[in-house]
């Protein structure tokens, strides 16, 4: 009698850790299964830089830099390029992957001058090559902004990279208050041009920090804030 009525108490219990460890697998074949530009990056609990399959050559997008000047990615070439997609307006991802950014570039030291770190808006409505410069150059003098008008453009560059980013609806009466949704990546690109790395958010910044010493030919070492 004692053996039944605890068999019976456990019956709930296992019937909600079945229900929980299917839910937990029908996210995991959602997740799985959604377009993998729409996977938005979240901080990590094993951080480390994830190697793109193969190298891909990146699209030669037209855009417009902090100073007003034309400028592609290819115009970049022969330098390995730190890059980072956000908006000026963003309240917390972008921010902190910029200093992230700031960081890897003191950790180089005299060598950080031979990386171009780079500032890709998603908000080109509102981000203006005078806008970036100012957000740039909060980081560092040398950081390079870039943004186009041409939306179309800017997706497909976008999507190159595994990305997406989409403006929501205002937040007030105020059509010039809103957020970007975005992919909040950072890409590492070689001296040839071509995608090699990528870091989901969170991940610490010495990680990005020893690859680009690899690919500057640079002895790793450990990095400082």
């Amino acid at each position: 009698m004692r053996g039944r009525r605890n068999a019976q108490h456990k019956q709930p219990f296992l019937i909600v850790a079945l229900s929980a460890t299917v839910a937990l697998l029908a996210f995991g074949v959602a997740l799985s299964l959604a377009p993998k530009g729409a996977r938005l990056a979240l901080p990590t609990a094993t951080p480390g830089g994830i190697a793109v399959g193969r190298y891909q050559d990146v699209l030669d997008t037209p855009f417009v830099n902090q100073d007003g000047q034309r400028m592609t990615l290819t115009d970049l070439r022969g330098r390995p390029v730190v890059m980072f997609f956000g908006y000026t307006f963003c309240p917390d991802v972008c921010p902190l992957g910029m200093s992230d950014l700031r960081r890897i570039k003191r950790g180089l030291g005299e060598r950080g001058e031979e990386v171009a770190f780079v500032f890709v808006s998603m908000d080109p409505d509102r981000d203006t090559p005078e806008v970036l410069r100012r957000y740039v150059k909060t980081f560092d003098p040398a950081f390079i902004g870039l943004t186009t008008k041409d939306v179309a453009a800017l997706q497909r560059f976008v999507y190159a990279f595994d990305g997406l980013f989409e403006k929501q609806p205002p937040e007030s009466d105020n059509p010039n208050v809103y957020t970007v949704a975005h992919t909040s990546f950072t890409y590492l690109l070689d001296r040839d041009g071509r995608w090699v790395m990528k870091y989901p958010f969170g991940t610490p910044y010495a990680v990005i920090l020893a690859d680009v010493q690899r690919l500057l030919g640079a002895p790793t070492s450990a990095a400082q804030p």
